[in-house]
């Protein structure tokens, strides 16, 4: 992607350019607490290797129970709407869990032993229920399994993130050289995540970008997915897409949604589209909506 004089560059002007922005953030934020809008956070789900699933929704006060409903490789895993006289049959989901459990702040569901591969289609149905209310359970979202949504290790230990960065042979391990330029750019990017972190502490940050681009029919997840990495990779062919990639989805009010790897990804990103032409790269978390596919606040 980058050599690494230039990832060291990089990664000292991405953490110039975000204590720049928290410094403008924290001075626009006295002018006016009213002008910032969130994303609220919605379903996440995380898929360990070689099993284990993970999934989890923010608590709040209103909310008693927090359940999932996940089918894998399942054709109309959940009819949205049948006519009166026809019976709903739906399938059996693979994995079923509840629970009225808060742990850090989180609803946590786990599965163990469920297994979800890379190329999988998965789709899944959340069920909240409110206070002094009836459980309600959110219209059928799906996605496609890329490699890079993977992790390795348990779903109760530690996980990295399994791609291709983890498993290719390095160059000239042995060179003292290599290893302090190696070591520098990590320190560089460990301090611009701590930076990124204290700035964007009272916002829901994602991993998420917006592509302004449109498909020439309503594509199923897997199809969207290599939509998405054909158009980022022509619009960007120095970033291993395969890699940084997680997942694509479509944004109600237009356009696609790319979730990528780490935060670092994604401010590398978004500084390199910054020389794009019409600028069809931007941070999905300043798009103006509230409204995703992926979330079931807004029913």
């Amino acid at each position: 992607m980058f050599n690494r004089k230039q990832s060291i560059l990089l990664a000292t002007a991405l953490t110039l350019l975000v204590l720049l922005g928290c410094l403008l953030d924290h001075t626009d934020a006295k002018r006016s607490r009213s002008k910032s809008r969130h994303r609220p956070k919605g379903v996440n789900i995380e898929i360990y290797h070689p099993k284990g699933v993970m999934v989890w929704y923010p608590y709040r006060t209103d909310l008693e129970l927090f359940g999932i409903e996940i089918y894998i490789n399942k054709n109309d895993a959940a009819p949205e709407t049948a006519s009166s006289s026809e019976e709903v049959i739906r399938p059996v989901c693979d994995i079923c869990l509840n629970t009225t459990e808060v742990s850090y702040g989180k609803f946590i569901l786990r599965s163990e032993n469920a297994i979800i591969r890379g190329r999988d289609r998965v789709t899944y149905r959340a069920i909240l229920k409110k206070t002094n209310s009836e459980p309600r359970i959110s219209s059928s979202n799906e996605f496609y399994v890329s490699e890079s949504r993977i992790l390795l290790g348990s779903v109760t230990g530690e996980a990295i993130a399994c791609n291709s960065a983890t498993s290719e042979p390095r160059i000239g391990e042995s060179n003292e050289d290599d290893k302090a330029l190696r070591d520098e750019i990590k320190l560089l990017e460990d301090i611009l995540l701590e930076v990124n972190q204290e700035c964007s502490a009272s916002q829901n940050q994602t991993k998420q970008l917006h592509l302004i681009a449109e498909t020439p029919t309503r594509y199923n997840a897997a199809e969207l997915y290599e939509f998405a990495t054909n158009w980022l990779t022509s619009a960007l062919p120095s970033v291993n897409w395969n890699r940084t990639m997680v997942d694509a989805f479509y944004v109600v009010n237009g356009g696609i949604g790319i979730e990528v790897a780490t935060i670092i990804d994604k401010l590398k990103i978004l500084k390199m589209a910054q020389g794009l032409a019409d600028h069809p790269i931007t941070d999905l978390d300043t798009f103006q909506s509230e409204d995703f596919t992926n979330e079931i606040d807004m029913w």
